[in-house]
């Protein structure tokens, strides 16, 4: 897991061809083998080592309390099945509001859910442990 703002390009499935995104860098590889194989990335969060932590925000619903996620992917409902096969085990996701407009999240086998495994991340891709490098 990286710290926030180190990043990776991906070449994701889209209604465009050719459609790159950044990407945490620690689970780049993870989303673009994902999107090789068939599976539409909708969105993705490698958690930055704060898995398990208390976030607060304000939306247009109200102020908010939540735990942070190990690191996750949202994906199109028609991506559920092969989901599956690659054995992820992905649920619907619920927006602050509680609609579901057909999207689905699963957890991530990469990245990591602590600050120490995300610092031995960096460690071991010769990265340097700090925010924002951007492109890496």
């Amino acid at each position: 897991m990286c710290l926030y703002g180190n990043y990776k390009r991906v070449k994701v499935i889209s209604q465009q061809s050719n459609t790159e995104v950044t990407v945490d860098a620690c689970i780049a590889d993870e989303i673009q083998s994902l999107n090789d194989r068939g599976v539409v990335t909708l969105g993705c969060c490698c958690g930055h080592g704060k898995a398990g932590s208390i976030v607060e925000y304000e939306n247009g619903y109200g102020n908010w309390k939540a735990h942070t996620d190990p690191p996750m992917a949202l994906l199109e409902h028609q991506s559920v099945d092969l989901a599956r096969e690659l054995e992820y085990t992905p649920f619907p996701y619920f927006y602050s509001d509680g609609a579901n407009t057909g999207v689905w999240q699963m957890q991530l086998k990469t990245g990591s859910v602590t600050s120490e495994q995300c610092e031995e991340w960096h460690r071991m891709n010769n990265i340097p442990f700090k925010e924002n490098q951007g492109l890496i």
